[in-house]
């Protein structure tokens, strides 16, 4: 929630991607930085860097990432049973 809100505020100044595909490119940037991570502190950023990504890519799409989180929360329980 609070990643969806900064990138909220940031994209009201000016800073923002154009489009969807921005976030989503930053998603896949992220993904290989996570995997080329040498140390638990590397890979603990980078998969900050990579949540922080997919929520605002989530903004971009109109999907409240908080909403879909929970949303698959409950469906990996459901399946879990």
């Amino acid at each position: 929630t609070r990643a969806e809100k900064l990138a909220a505020r940031a994209a009201r100044t000016g800073f923002d991607w154009p489009d969807a595909q921005g976030p989503l490119d930053k998603i896949h940037e992220e993904l290989a930085e996570v995997a080329g991570a040498a140390t638990g502190e590397e890979r603990c950023e980078e998969l900050g860097d990579l949540l922080f990504a997919v929520a605002n890519y989530a903004r971009k799409l109109g999907v409240d990432p908080e909403a879909a989180l929970r949303g698959a929360n409950g469906k990996f329980e459901r399946r879990f049973r």
